[in-house]
């Protein structure tokens, strides 16, 4: 059977019931903490964000309504890798941008083969 274990002391757990919403509701056997199995959805949630970003759909054309959709990826918009410090100096530094389709180009910095930079912009233009 595929009883999940107790955070607290590790011993399997039974089942006991259920919540108001209806799901399944487990109590220790050993200290008697209950719990709810969580089923961790992010990496799927993750793979619709970036399906989205990279195609030219809108959110309404992937059948998803616009709460559902930043409800799903909120989490998502708060990570924002940092470009290491390369405090290296270059004889050649290549720049290109790639665009999103929301008008924005993420502009990224590199020499030979490594990535020094990035920075997220509206346009391709000096000032960015």
């Amino acid at each position: 059977m595929n009883n999940p274990k107790c955070a607290l002391c590790g011993a399997k757990m039974r089942r006991n019931g259920s919540t108001s919403s209806g799901r399944q509701r487990w109590r220790c056997t050993v200290c008697g903490s209950s719990s709810v199995r969580r089923i961790d959805s992010r990496a799927k949630d993750l793979a619709f964000f970036l399906d989205w970003l990279l195609s030219k759909d809108s959110i309404a054309e992937k059948k998803v309504s616009r709460a559902t959709f930043w409800r799903r990826t909120s989490w998502i918009w708060e990570i924002w890798p940092i470009a290491p410090c390369v405090g290296e100096v270059f004889d050649v530094v290549f720049l290109d941008g790639i665009w999103l389709k929301r008008d924005a180009v993420v502009l990224i910095a590199c020499s030979r083969g490594h990535v020094l930079a990035w920075h997220l912009a509206q346009s391709e233009c000096a000032e960015a």
